[in-house]
């Protein structure tokens, strides 16, 4: 057969294949580069099948959705959340995770994710109750789960029969079960439910340190590292009381006895960014940074070990790239890591992160050789770095993770922050390594830092906001910016599981709003703040006033960390525009979370008109026991 005779009968298999298609009832689509559109067959009662495996609790036979090609099924996101709901029944968390990411990839809503995996907590609690014999309350709790992921099923005698099938999968004698009548489900709701299963923060005592500044956030932004410190038996803050008076407290832990001095001086209290720094040496001398934002180094230090009545007068450190400080950060000494100091000499979107490090047996500061973070030599825009607070490992590392800020954008002028990175050190800073341990030439910039989760530009993401490590070593980072599907600001949270970075979104805004303009901005939302427990949960912190006054607080069980709303938890009073301050120190020590906090105002863009009508309020201390 000759070259023509084969297309002519290449083209007729091509023409009987596409007419052997059926109807789009029962095919899906599938656009081809050059428009043309073909039809995929799929089962057209697949969907049908696996919603009845559902109901009757039928976990394997929904795990084997996974060997189907649901990429071009009408109902793929549907059917890849019951592939999740199956997988998550019979143990196999890393499918159930890859098909929940599927899922929402395709479209799924929240929402419906949502109440299938409440579900599935509902029916793992009637599976304890089949193995406690308590058949009726299996019951109720296989009717919730119906109830809740598949809402208008008849959840009563969908229940009965789910429970027999339990009971056979879990090797249970069948006791004959009641037909429930069909009145509203009494079976404690979801929230109770969640509420019952995870402890809860646990208010243990608030101490009054008296009136401050309340002008605006200077004394509650979450950049202070340290605002608030336990070393030993003493814990350590200090705040603003007026623009001529920065107040130093030592608390004693075992009886609240406090040591109280002032330090006299000229304070700018109108710009938020001036806030103070507390860190404190291997001989127990306090170190204190305050009152910069682009200004010369302002530094003490105290003259008598965990004593804050005495001071040095202000001292210059070493001198180099002391000129426009602005964020000074004290990292505190572990093992042989030393105190050290991180800050940004420059501008917003012109600057560069130096180490400074301190030396007990010369009480002398010395700088590293290379500066660490560096967007002051971008072309043809120059960038800053701005980091999350830094964490010291158990082993002695160093860990960053930062955004990177740039030239505004439009006549908004929004704020263009822009990438999450990450870089760790296991020599004090003098060397750093990305997530997959290749080696960084210093010092890090846009051009070579390692970018884990990519943010585009004008996408409302926060700088400055919050890493933990895990028990493992393993950062956890959070922080908002759009959600790709609403547009609207939403928390995040960002973690390396030892493999791969993972990454799900948290609670939303609960309303729209936009970073534009300079200064400090007043936001309906705070950045979040990050802590671990020792048995690696995790608890995000932070103020949304569509929910309320105060602080709120939500947590994620390890080791999936599945985000749920009905696991947050209010914490405090109104706190205005205030920010999560932690005592970091006490909570790695004791799991006591013990937050600074204070009612402020905030001025949009630090427009503060007459300083001496600024309100004052009670700046407090809580301890919250986690249990």
């Amino acid at each position: 057969m000759g070259k023509k005779g084969k297309k002519q009968t290449r083209a007729k298999r091509k023409l009987k294949r596409q007419k052997s298609v059926q109807s789009p009832s029962v095919g899906s689509s599938h656009q081809r580069a050059q428009g043309e559109v073909v039809l995929i067959p799929h089962d057209p009662y697949l969907l049908e099948r696996a919603r009845t495996q559902w109901q009757f609790g039928d976990w394997q036979a929904l795990t084997q959705l996974a060997q189907q090609p649901l990429e071009h099924h009408p109902d793929r996101a549907m059917l890849a959340l019951l592939a999740a709901a199956g997988f998550m029944q019979v143990g196999n968390m890393a499918q159930a995770r890859d098909h929940l990411r599927q899922s929402e990839a395709w479209g799924q809503k929240a929402r419906l994710i949502r109440q299938v995996m409440i579900s599935g907590v509902h029916n793992s609690l009637g599976r304890v109750s089949v193995l406690a014999g308590q058949t009726e309350r299996a019951q109720r709790h296989f009717e919730g789960a119906i109830a809740t992921g598949m809402p208008g099923s008849d959840s009563a005698l969908l229940g009965r029969a789910r429970t027999g099938l339990q009971q056979e999968q879990l090797g249970v004698d069948q006791a004959p079960l009641p037909l429930r009548d069909n009145r509203p489900m009494i079976a404690a709701p979801v929230m109770p439910l969640e509420r019952a299963r995870v402890p809860r923060f646990q208010l243990h005592k608030t101490l009054d340190l008296g009136e401050a500044w309340a002008g605006n956030t200077i004394n509650t932004v979450i950049f202070r590292h340290h605002g608030i410190m336990t070393v030993g038996e003493y814990q350590y803050t200090a705040f603003y009381v007026d623009e001529n008076t920065l107040r130093l407290v030592r608390r004693h832990l075992q009886d609240d006895s406090l040591q109280v001095h002032d330090l006299a001086g000229e304070y700018n209290l109108k710009d938020a960014h001036n806030s103070i720094s507390l860190g404190m040496d291997r001989e127990g001398h306090l170190h204190i940074s305050y009152d910069h934002h682009g200004t010369q180094l302002k530094y003490r230090r105290s003259l008598q070990p965990h004593d804050v009545r005495e001071w040095t007068d202000e001292l210059p450190m070493t001198g180099q790239n002391e000129e426009r400080v602005t964020y000074p950060t004290f990292i505190l000494p572990r093992q042989d890591f030393p105190l050290t100091l991180l800050y940004r000499h420059g501008t917003h979107n012109n600057g560069t992160a130096f180490i400074k490090t301190y030396d007990e047996a010369r009480k002398q500061w010395q700088d590293h050789p290379k500066p660490i973070l560096s967007g002051s030599e971008q072309k043809p825009w120059t960038a800053n770095a701005y980091w999350n607070n830094p964490v010291v490992g158990e082993d002695g590392s160093l860990h960053l993770s930062f955004v990177w800020r740039t030239h505004t954008l439009g006549e908004e002028k929004r704020v263009n922050n822009i990438n999450v990175g990450y870089a760790k050190s296991y020599d004090n800073g003098l060397n750093w390594w990305t997530s997959n341990h290749q080696p960084y030439q210093l010092p890090i910039t846009p051009a070579n830092a390692e970018t884990v989760w990519p943010v585009s530009p004008g996408s409302n993401l926060m700088n400055q906001c919050s890493m933990a490590l895990d028990s493992q070593q393993r950062p956890h980072i959070v922080f908002y910016s759009n959600h790709p599907s609403t547009g609207i600001p939403t928390f995040q949270h960002l973690w390396h599981d030892g493999i791969e970075w993972r990454h799900q979104y948290l609670a939303q805004a609960s309303q729209p709003f936009n970073l534009q303009g300079g200064g400090t901005l007043q936001i309906p939302i705070s950045r979040p703040c990050v802590l671990i427990d020792r048995q690696d949960n995790v608890h995000v912190i932070y103020r949304d006033h569509g929910q309320g006054a105060g602080f709120y607080i939500a947590t994620m069980m390890a080791p999936e960390y599945c985000y749920e709303r009905n696991t947050l938890q209010a914490l405090s009073d109104d706190i205005g525009f205030a920010e999560p301050v932690l005592d970091r120190e006490r909570w790695n020590s004791e799991n006591i979370l013990a937050i600074i906090h204070q009612y402020n105002d905030q001025p949009n863009h630090d427009r503060i008109i007459n300083s001496g009508e600024i309100k004052r309020s009670a700046v407090f201390i809580s301890d919250y026991s986690w249990a």
